[in-house]
C-alpha cells in the first residue's frame, strides 16, 4: 500500500527514503479496525490521545481506508463511521471520555449488528419466538434450558 501525497502516489525513491515498516499495512489496518471498539475509543480519550494534534492528524490520514480498494479489507466497517466522527467531530471526541457515552455506543453498536443480522439472514432457528426469551435462553417452564443458560443460573444462584 503506497503512501499517498496530495492524491499522488509516491516513488519509490519517496518511499525507501521513509523508512516504513514492511509490515504497515497489517498495523494500519488493525489500527482502524480497532476504532469499531467503544471500549478502546473511550481509552483514548481517558488516555489524551484524541486531544494531541499529531494523533488526530495521523487518523486524518488513515481515512484513505475509506478507498474501496482498501476498506474491501475491513471486518468490521462501522470502523470508518468512528473515523470519521474523530476526525470532524470534537464534540465527540469529548464525550468519549465518559462512560455513560462508551456504554451507550456500545448498545446501540449491538443494535444496529442485530438488527442488521435479522435483515441479512432472517430469523434463524430458535429465534423466531415460538420458544426463546430473546437473549439466546429458553423460556421459563418448557423444560429445556441450555448448558449456557444453565451455567448462568447457577452463578446467580451462588452470588
Amino acid at each position: 500500500m503506497p503512501p499517498r501525497r496530495r492524491g499522488k502516489s509516491m516513488t519509490e525513491e519517496e518511499l525507501a527514503a521513509l523508512d516504513l515498516p514492511q509490515n504497515r499495512f497489517e498495523l494500519e489496518l488493525e489500527l482502524v479496525q480497532s476504532l469499531a471498539s467503544p471500549a478502546y475509543l473511550h481509552f483514548l480519550a481517558t488516555s489524551k490521545y484524541l486531544a494531541d494534534p499529531s494523533f488526530l492528524a495521523f487518523l486524518s490520514y488513515l481515512q484513505y481506508w475509506g478507498e474501496p480498494e482498501y476498506s474491501r479489507f475491513l471486518i468490521y466497517p462501522g470502523c470508518l463511521h468512528f473515523l470519521d466522527l474523530l476526525v470532524n467531530n470534537a464534540s465527540f471526541r469529548r464525550e468519549l471520555a465518559t462512560v455513560p457515552f462508551r456504554n451507550f455506543l456500545h448498545e446501540q453498536q449491538f443494535y444496529s449488528w442485530q438488527y442488521r443480522s435479522r435483515h441479512l439472514f432472517g430469523a434463524q432457528a430458535g429465534t423466531d419466538g415460538d420458544n426463546n426469551d430473546g437473549n439466546g435462553g429458553t423460556k421459563a417452564g418448557d423444560g429445556a434450558q441450555s448448558p449456557a443458560t444453565t451455567a448462568t443460573a447457577t452463578k446467580m444462584e451462588e452470588q
